[in-house]
């Protein structure tokens, strides 16, 4: 453990601390989606970062001090003795998420891992066993899901808005520029590739829509030698219903989702994955706006809500359940070994 001198740490005010108890996060990685993530808590009610868990010390402290930390470890099982979080957040590469969540799970604490949670199956199941073992929460980080301009088109389709739904248009597709590219996603040996990593986000929006699995899926992928840099699906379910979807780290498309219904659509942007609006058109081209801009990077809404369900004793979000989990991760797994992409856990 090392521990930071206060006078050396960022002087950080919480932002809305109105509930009775504060929740104590430990942050394990410190690369971009783990300061994007910590920028959020500097935003959420009563959220306080108690520890910070990195394989560099150097990297640690820098993160620490950047908000307001002053406890940094380089071995989790030493953190997870002594500093006790309510609940771990981990922002590590793909590979490593499983051993990382089972050793956070058998210390008997919560669990928000990024997304992809895990490699395939097998992992899913024995991550899932031992949260229900251990009985506490446990979830995948689809932060898009809590966002307030998704969880107001939600509404709107349960509320019948556009009447029942028929298609989904949605297409995370990105080409970073090198200089901001983590390159363990676009590799074999971290379990990479642009359907998990950001065509997930495209699928959670057709399973938001459609919450059963697709009758069948139709894919094309453009391969980097090791895995999928892009990908293009058409995914089809009962009675016509449809949803066209697409993920890459090699083109830039529109990053706006459209859901069709029979008297309307919604459109959830300017980019779905952390969107500010969602939009209500009607076929008679009457329209609905629902706008909610919001400070820093929006990770405060996936942490309050993880807080509120840590307070009511719930052991899974209502806006992305395990049975959410359970159905993308299956339809991504059989997709990539479609196309032949075999990971490391699938041999183990």
């Amino acid at each position: 453990m090392i521990m930071i001198d206060r006078k050396t740490a960022v002087n950080v005010e919480w932002k809305g601390r109105n509930r009775m108890k504060e929740t104590r996060w430990a942050i394990v990685g410190t690369g971009y989606i783990a300061n994007e993530f910590a920028k959020g808590m500097q935003e959420a009610a009563a959220a306080e970062l108690v520890a910070v868990v990195s394989r560099s010390e150097e990297n640690g402290k820098t993160f620490a001090q950047r908000y307001g930390c002053n406890t940094v470890y380089t071995e989790l099982a030493e953190m997870l003795r002594n500093a006790r979080p309510d609940i771990v957040y981990i922002a590590i590469p793909n590979d490593c998420h499983f051993s990382y969540i089972m050793t956070v799970l058998e210390a008997g604490i919560p669990v928000l891992s990024e997304k992809p949670m895990v490699d395939n199956r097998r992992q899913l199941d024995a991550v899932l066993a031992k949260a229900r073992e251990k009985d506490v929460f446990l979830m995948e980080g689809m932060w898009t899901r809590c966002f307030p301009a998704v969880r107001q088109a939600r509404s709107w389709i349960a509320e019948g808005k556009i009447g029942k739904p028929l298609t989904v248009k949605s297409g995370f597709d990105i080409k970073p520029d090198v200089s901001d590219w983590q390159p363990w996603k676009g590799g074999i040996s971290h379990a990479g590739g642009a359907l998990r990593d950001v065509g997930i986000y495209a699928l959670a929006m057709a399973q938001m829509v459609f919450p059963e699995s697709p009758k069948e899926a139709h894919a094309t992928m453009k391969s980097n030698g090791e895995v999928d840099e892009s990908f293009h699906m058409l995914a089809t379910y009962t009675d016509g219903r449809a949803a066209f979807l697409s993920g890459a780290f090699n083109q830039v498309s529109t990053p706006v989702t459209e859901i069709v219904g029979e008297l309307g659509r919604i459109l959830i942007g300017p980019e779905f994955w952390h969107p500010t609006t969602a939009e209500l058109v009607m076929n008679d081209g009457t329209r609905q706006t629902f706008e909610k801009a919001y400070p820093a990077s929006g990770f405060q809404y996936e942490i309050e809500a993880i807080q509120e369900c840590l307070e009511k004793g719930e052991k899974e979000c209502p806006y992305f359940t395990l049975t959410d989990t359970e159905i993308i991760a299956d339809w991504i797994e059989t997709t990539r070994k479609e196309w032949g992409i075999v990971y490391k856990a699938d041999s183990e």
